[in-house]
């Protein structure tokens, strides 16, 4: 995790690109010491998700010249790792979404399935 490195691209179907890459290496805190900070004075028993975030903050201008970047409905969004895998989302309006379903219970069911394999 601490030397993990990130790629991310967005794809519109205007046909805007962005691409760009990170490294945990630049974060500001180490993520040991934010695990150490988080266990000194709380319990989790059943554990806890650490975001550090992805060091991306597009800034290429996505229409006019000084307009910057801003998502539309059907951007293809994609953050990659070589150790951790690819997450893909397509943008859309939250009103026009499924709701989200997918719980901690499915999570530690899907893990437990890929452990097995």
């Amino acid at each position: 995790m601490r030397r993990a490195d990130l790629a991310l691209s967005v794809t519109g179907a205007d046909g805007f690109v962005l691409e760009g890459a990170s490294t945990m290496r630049e974060i500001s805190r180490d993520p040991l010491d934010l695990v150490a900070q988080t266990t000194a004075m709380h319990q989790y028993p059943d554990g806890f998700v650490l975001f550090c975030g992805t060091l991306f903050a597009p800034t290429q201008d996505r229409g006019a010249p000084g307009s910057g970047f801003t998502h539309q409905v059907g951007d293809v969004v994609r953050i990659r790792s070589a150790r951790l895998g690819e997450l893909v989302n397509r943008v859309e309006h939250s009103e026009r979404l499924a709701p989200w379903r997918y719980g901690v219970r499915d999570l530690m069911r899907h893990v437990a399935r890929r452990a097995a394999r």
